[in-house]
């Protein structure tokens, strides 16, 4: 959209070169009255162009069933306006942008903030997109980068009451309209002064044919016309109060609709061209009485978490907490701070949950799901979680039973033993389960009668969990004996690495080497984010295996990312004498408010021999 924009700018600059003559059709207008909104046409169009933002906002308008979104699954962008449309086609689908389908969109626009704006501080449409976006996503009026945001808008309106596309040009009527809607949106009263010199500028640009051209005194578009008629949807005025020679901006946009269902950009237009899917989305829009945004989700990130893990046939998933509402949609959430991809079927049933990553339903295997510990007969898009409800997704049998691992101790000094109980719950409650495998490192040890074993381990990290056939396998537990092999470091603003060595349990030495000294954070608002890169360096004799532990203040614990991935699911392996680049993220809640300050936590990472 935003490349359109500034061609249709480029366009209209070259046409007001040209010098174009007919006094008849000056003085009374002329339109094309023979076409007619038609929503039908309009819709066959927009779905087979369907590959834009725009397109699936109108869609989303016009209650489609066929809404195409893979074009909005995998956004790379590389400025704050590559996020803004991308957020309000996913909102305007009733989606979350937080979470869809894996990348955090709003903190991606969020870190475009540069302290009183967002993005180029040269520039207004990516400020008032982005309140936009922001608030479809459902962020707060008193959100600072909305707050500053509205501020910059204001300070930046023309004397004649519009707004340019830059802070230094001309008013034209798109970015005027924008400037509206954002503010507006942004809990601007209609009566307000910026506002009702805004609205006074286009009402003096509409031209006679009842449309409204980009820059004053010059021919109607098509595009303009729809972006001023959401400006007036915003502000409840009809658009058929603003009458020139018994024409509307809705008849002027009605007349551009041709016999194959687009819009054209201005009447006398030859046909269709790269921007048509565009043209089109912004007049339906338009012509349904709808404005930016179309749609305002809930900002799940506000909303209550709760604790999860997700068990394959064949590891750990994912763990952690994350925003419901559903037992479904904790799958859904999940995949952001996890990346598995997932499958969900849409039956005569009900929604089911098919396949994560390789693990698909087939025969008596499957994805079902424990609350507490307990079966449910809810379906999982149904069941609405209550507070401290923990879930449990596992793949496996109707018939298996949650197992839980315990250790006596999960720190003990040099040639100390632990006990490790594993336990199945029944009848609502936990009892031993004899003849369960619990796994450390390369060895493994059957339970007792008392579902019990004892272990005795040299020094070093051990992550250690219990299984038996039939039944779900259990939680892990860290196990850390001696001084192990890790790096331990304070993270507060600034994070001290160092050099890490210690025994495996063969003869192979592991030590690592992490290539900074320190990372800082710098000053982080609610909402931001900032990255630092570090790189473990493998200087042992054994190829190894990399996890990571953060203990300390919840701003690290909840918000804490390593190479895209909560810290709790990081993983990686280093062959001997090679690296492994991590990059480290802490992303600020837009919901934060725990006081300002300094923050302390620790991060740990800890390594195996492979």
């Amino acid at each position: 959209m935003f490349l359109f924009y500034l061609e249709r700018k480029n366009m209209k600059k070259l046409l007001s070169t040209m010098l174009i003559v007919s006094l008849l059709s000056s003085l009374f207008p002329s339109l094309e009255t023979n076409a007619i909104y038609d929503t039908n046409t309009a819709q066959d169009y927009l779905i087979a162009n369907s590959a834009n933002p725009w397109s699936t906002m109108a869609l989303a308008v016009l209650g489609s069933a066929s809404i195409f979104t893979d074009h909005l699954i995998s956004i790379n962008g590389t400025s704050a306006i590559d996020y803004a449309a991308p957020i309000l086609a996913i909102t305007a689908i009733n989606q979350n942008p937080r979470v869809f389908p894996s990348t955090d969109y709003v903190a991606a626009l969020k870190s475009y903030y540069t302290g009183n704006q967002i993005g180029d501080s040269a520039m207004l449409n990516d400020d008032c997109f982005g309140i936009l976006a922001l608030i479809s996503a459902g962020e707060s009026f008193d959100d600072a980068v909305i707050v500053d945001s509205k501020n910059f808008i204001f300070s930046h309106q023309n004397n004649d009451g519009g707004w340019g596309f830059s802070v230094t040009a001309n008013s034209d009527t798109n970015m005027t309209a924008a400037a509206i809607l954002a503010l507006i949106s942004a809990g601007v009263d209609n009566s307000d002064s910026y506002i009702q010199n805004a609205l006074s500028f286009l009402q003096v640009s509409q031209n006679d044919d009842g449309g409204f051209p980009y820059y004053p005194n010059s021919n109607s578009d098509s595009s303009s016309t729809a972006w001023v008629i959401w400006a007036l949807n915003v502000l409840n005025i009809s658009p058929d109060s603003l009458v020139k020679f018994d024409n509307t901006p809705v008849s002027y946009l009605e007349s551009n609709q041709s016999d194959q269902g687009f819009f054209k950009y201005q009447n006398n237009s030859s046909g269709e061209d790269s921007f048509s899917a565009m043209t089109t989305a912004y007049a339906v829009i338009a012509l349904q009485n709808k404005k930016l945004p179309v749609n305002i989700v809930a900002n799940n990130t506000s909303a209550e978490k709760f604790s999860f893990r997700i068990e394959g046939s064949e590891e750990t998933i994912c763990l952690g907490e994350v925003a419901g509402p559903t037992v479904l949609d904790i799958i859904k959430n999940a995949k952001s701070i996890c990346g598995f991809t997932y499958e969900i079927k849409d039956t005569d049933w009900g929604f089911y949950l098919n396949r994560i990553n390789n693990d698909e339903a087939k025969g008596e295997l499957g994805w079902l799901y424990l609350i507490n510990d307990t079966v449910s007969f809810i379906g999982a898009a149904d069941y609405e979680l209550q507070s401290s409800d923990s879930v449990l997704w596992y793949y496996g049998g109707f018939d298996w039973q949650p197992t839980k691992l315990s250790l006596s101790a999960e720190q003990v000094d040099t040639s100390q033993s632990v006990t490790a109980t594993v336990e199945i719950f029944s009848d609502n409650s936990w009892l031993p389960l004899a003849g369960a495998s619990v796994y450390f490192g390369a060895d493994t040890i059957i339970t007792n009668t008392n579902g019990q074993v004892g272990i005795s381990l040299q020094d070093g990290f051990y992550k250690i969990h219990a299984q038996k056939e039939g039944y779900v396998r259990s939680n892990s537990i860290l196990l850390k004996v001696g001084q192990g092999a890790s790096s331990s470091v304070d993270l507060t603003v600034t994070i001290e690495n160092g050099d890490v060595e210690g025994d495996s349990t063969n003869e192979d030495t592991i030590s690592f080497v992490v290539d900074t000294s320190n990372l800082d954070f710098g000053n982080l608002s609610s909402g931001s984010s900032a990255t630092k890169n570090i790189t473990l360096n493998n200087n042992g004799t054994s190829d190894i295996h990399i996890e990571a532990l953060v203990s300390g203040d919840s701003l690290f614990t909840e918000n804490l990312d390593l190479n895209s991935v909560s810290w709790k699911n990081f993983e990686t392996d280093i062959a001997r004498d090679g690296s492994q680049d991590v990059d480290v993220k802490l992303s600020i809640p837009a919901n934060y408010s725990d006081g300002n300050g300094a923050k302390s936590a620790q991060l740990t990472f800890w390594a195996i021999a492979q």
